[in-house]
């Protein structure tokens, strides 16, 4: 019995050596980013049973010391800190980067990324960032396809489209007379990009609330022919707000017209777009609208315009929205959605391999990681130019460092006591 004390000793400073070492190495990444702490756990070891547990008698059983069980990585919320660095990324919350890490995929929480001479997005190590690349129609990016390498071209041009809806949101004095007119302006871009002056003009005619309307463009053709032609009339009910639109009621159709231009000079296709003059939230209901122009006071004026076409130009810088969305700002004053992060969680992320570099490689214990955009599935957010810090709490590891260094001392003072008793055994003889 004297002997295997020697081993229950033992089993207790491996033990706390390897606590020792955890703790060890939580403090020597304290400033690591995304670096989560590591706990050890132990467990009895089990030896002998003197007396068994059939008899009447409660069972005399003897233990062996202990053993380490598990070394535990502890994944609280670390703190987010701000660097100003925009390809900087922090979560909040739960989800992993994914970064292509020597031909596997690996994950990490560390999103100190940046970009490499190609272009694509990298992490320190060199690993690519995955994301979601290509857009929607409505120019949102598609989330619904597989990840893959996040890559931009900085001075790409960006490809243009062609103007389809176009808005003056303007007043026509209520004062007006026969033959008083108003005119608004705009530019509009055709399918190559090209921008054109678009404008319209109002007259008033004398009959009570009625003005024409009729667009202009000197670089094309406005149609003169039904159902595109770019003239109209448009007659103001007593309330100031849009009654009818080419003697049909706003209430009863969709009061916006398509007007068609052809012929452009720069020889691109032609134009075709819807002019807004009436707010139609509900396609069902159309008592519910709200009038772009209208016939107030005695005051010519036009508050808004807008389009929805835009030109060629060429990426200046990018940014990072709060979903993970990354933004290209374009010298013509166009920003683009260009690709969103993908964040993976795991059913059981404790059974993650962790590898150097902050890296996690998932295991049969783990599960295949669950691959989707910000917000979805449980998923955390990600804040831009920022980066998650250690989690390691310095009085928690502190404290912990005390009590193995104690747990240590007093094993050993186990071994040199079984020791003595062991050297006055064998001074018996003499």
């Amino acid at each position: 019995m004297l002997l295997g004390s020697f081993y229950t000793g033992l089993s207790g400073l491996n033990a706390n050596a390897t606590a020792l070492n955890v703790i060890g190495n939580n403090l020597a990444n304290i400033n690591t980013s995304g670096f989560k702490r590591s706990q050890t756990n132990f467990s009895q070891i089990m030896s002998d049973t003197i007396r068994g547990v059939n008899g009447s008698g409660n069972p005399i059983q003897v233990g062996l010391g202990t053993r380490t069980t598990e070394v535990q990585a502890k994944f609280e919320q670390g703190s987010i800190q701000t660097t100003g660095i925009k390809t900087h990324l922090a979560v909040q919350g739960e989800g992993f980067f994914a970064v292509s890490q020597d031909s596997r995929t690996a994950y990490t929480r560390s999103g100190n990324f940046g970009f490499d001479d190609e272009g694509f997005m990298v992490a320190a190590s060199g690993g690519r960032v995955q994301g979601f690349l290509g857009t929607n129609p409505d120019g949102t990016v598609n989330t619904t396809g597989g990840i893959t390498d996040l890559r931009i071209d900085f001075g790409e041009a960006s490809q243009p489209s062609a103007t389809s809806a176009v808005r003056f949101v303007s007043n026509l004095s209520a004062e007006g007379v026969n033959g008083d007119t108003y005119t608004s302006s705009i530019e509009i871009f055709d399918s190559k990009g090209v921008p054109h002056q678009l404008s319209v003009t109002w007259t008033k005619t004398p009959n009570q609330g009625e003005w024409n309307y009729s667009f202009d463009m000197p670089s094309g053709t406005v149609s003169p022919a039904a159902p595109n032609q770019g003239t109209g009339t448009v007659i103001f009910g007593a309330d100031g707000l849009l009654a009818e639109v080419d003697g049909a009621p706003v209430n009863t159709i969709a009061a916006n017209r398509e007007i068609l231009i052809t012929n452009l000079d720069s020889d691109a296709e032609d134009i075709l777009f819807r002019f807004d003059l009436v707010d139609i939230p509900d396609p069902t209901d159309l008592t519910q609208n709200t009038s772009f122009v209208t016939n107030f006071g005695s005051t010519y004026n036009t508050g808004t315009i807008s389009q929805n076409g835009y030109g060629t130009g060429v990426l200046q810088d990018i940014d990072f929205s709060q979903d993970g969305t990354m933004i290209g700002f374009y010298d013509s004053g166009l920003t683009l959605e260009l690709g969103r992060i993908a964040l993976a969680t795991f059913n059981n992320k404790l059974g993650l391999k962790q590898i150097d570099g902050g890296f996690y490689f998932p295991t049969a214990a783990s599960g295949p990681a669950s691959v989707d955009g910000e917000g979805t599935g449980g998923r955390g957010s990600i804040i831009a130019s920022s980066l998650e810090s250690s989690n390691v709490d310095i009085a928690e590891e502190f404290t912990a460092l005390i009590v193995h260094q104690r747990g240590y001392q007093s094993n050993s003072r186990t071994i040199t006591t079984a020791d003595q008793l062991l050297q006055e055994a064998l001074n018996i003889k003499r």
